[in-house]
């Protein structure tokens, strides 16, 4: 009996000891501040959160943006940031997804649009006072290795510090590796949002905007798998 009260105590004292590490790296690694985040699950578009495009709906808990230009975040005070998003496309022509950064309004922006046909790009330009400000040499090269297809999901990081942007993609719930960088110094600061032109449709999902180098306990904001529960979970069935 003796013996099992002692295995017992060993076994108590090794998960107090596991969960005091597992907290101690939580703490230390969850640094920065989400600045916005919407995963879309109310039912409809929020607008105390959005500006949306007139052709936004929420279906199934997700964003459905099927052309109607640009729809932006109401908060518009961002300046260095990430944002981070899952999508889907839909269009047959693999250019839908869009995204917004530094938006003042919705005329003027920064904007990068996903080709994902055989040039396998990202596309960088900028709206000033509602045009459009497009030059090939923006164009750059897809470098994560991951070329998106249509129907399935996928997530991106981007981010803004300075004038330097940085893209990262991967498939959903996996590593994001870095996909672009680009410089430019049109916009400085405002909200963030997606952009669907004319015959472009995608869905979004698990939209989160954080201060730079902000640290999710090693998962993505969209992969929640791995997050601090989930892990605790785990160490107690262990034991």
């Amino acid at each position: 009996m003796d013996l099992i009260m002692k295995s017992r105590e060993m076994r108590f004292s090794i998960f107090i000891f596991f969960s005091f590490i597992l907290v101690l790296a939580y703490t230390s690694t969850c640094v920065g501040e989400v600045l916005f985040e919407d995963d879309f699950e109310g039912g409809t578009v929020d607008k105390k959160k959005w500006n949306p495009a007139e052709t936004w709906v929420v279906k199934k808990g997700v964003l459905d943006a099927n052309g109607g230009e640009v729809g932006i975040t109401v908060k518009n005070g961002f300046t260095d940031f990430e944002f981070y998003a899952d999508f889907n496309m839909l269009s047959a022509n693999k250019f839908a997804p869009n995204f917004v950064l530094r938006a003042k309004d919705k005329d003027n922006c920064t904007l990068v649009q996903l080709v994902a046909d055989a040039r396998n790009q990202f596309w960088w330009f900028t709206k000033v006072g509602g045009k459009y400000i497009v030059d090939a040499k923006n164009f750059q090269a897809n470098e994560s290795g991951v070329k998106p297809e249509l129907g399935k999901w996928y997530s991106i990081k981007l981010v803004a510090k300075g004038n330097r942007y940085e893209i990262y993609l991967g498939e959903q719930g996996k590593e994001l590796k870095l996909a672009c960088t680009w410089e430019d110094k049109t916009h400085n600061k405002g909200g963030i949002g997606f952009r669907e032109g004319a015959g472009e449709h995608c869905k979004y999902d698990n939209v989160v905007v954080t201060t730079i180098g902000h640290s999710f306990d090693n998962a993505t904001p969209v992969n929640k798998n791995d997050k601090l529960p989930t892990m605790w979970g785990n160490i107690k069935r262990s034991y």
